[in-house]
This record gives structure tokens, sequence and C-alpha cells, in this order.
């Protein structure tokens, strides 16, 4: 799918961001994508210094930070940090909320599709 195609998709609505926050998986619908995408991952988490982990080619975990490379105090994130974990990154504690979003294509950050994001969901819950 070229990147026009992608934006057009996007822009019907047809996909989701997921947000782990306290032992649950939610999907957040979005026709965001690139920068906005950012800027809406940073919404959700509730702070503008966030750091994204790329997981794989199609997945990206975010998660915000006190502040620039240093950890947010507070209870930690088990579904996340085992997600980042299966995905062979470097050790991830992650601390609070967190979202996966879709992968960096050319170096910009796309949503997930609808199907992508039930999988992984289903897989987070159990």
């Amino acid at each position: 799918m070229g990147l026009f195609s992608r934006r057009k998709a996007s822009s019907k609505g047809t996909h989701r961001m997921l947000l782990v926050k306290d032992s649950r998986v939610k999907h957040v619908p979005t026709s965001s994508f690139g920068m906005d995408l950012v800027q809406e991952v940073s919404r959700l988490l509730g702070s503008e210094h966030i750091r994204s982990t790329k997981l794989s080619d199609d997945l990206t975990l975010w998660y915000a930070e006190d502040e620039p490379g240093r950890a947010r105090p507070g209870t930690p994130n088990p579904a996340a940090s085992r997600l980042a974990a299966e995905h062979g990154s470097s050790p991830v504690t992650v601390t609070g909320p967190a979202v996966v979003t879709g992968g960096m294509l050319h170096g910009t950050p796309y949503p997930l599709d609808v199907d992508e994001a039930a999988r992984i969901a289903t897989h987070l819950d159990g």
C-alpha cells in the first residue's frame, strides 16, 4: 500500500492505537499519522516527554518519561514491558500507561490497522 493509500484509509478511521494502562488494553481509533500521531500519543500519555522504542518494523511502543532520559515514577506496566522484551528490545521497564502503534515507515509513525490492533490486544490481554 502506498503512502497516499495509507493516508486515505487513515482518514476513514480504520486505524487504531492501543493504550495499555492499568493491566487493560483499550483500542483508540485514530486518523492521525506522522507528527500528528506523535502529538496524539503525547496527549494520551499525559506528557510532552515521550520515548519511542521500535519493537519491530511493524510496531512501536511509546511511554512517558519524567524528563528526557529519566524514567517516570509510578507503577510498572508489566504488559508493555513484556511486549518490549518479547520483541527483543533492550530491557525496558515501562512505568505508567503506554501506547502501541504501527511502525515507522519512511521515518514517520503510523497507526495499526484494525486487525493487527485486535491481534496485539488479544495477546496482551491473555
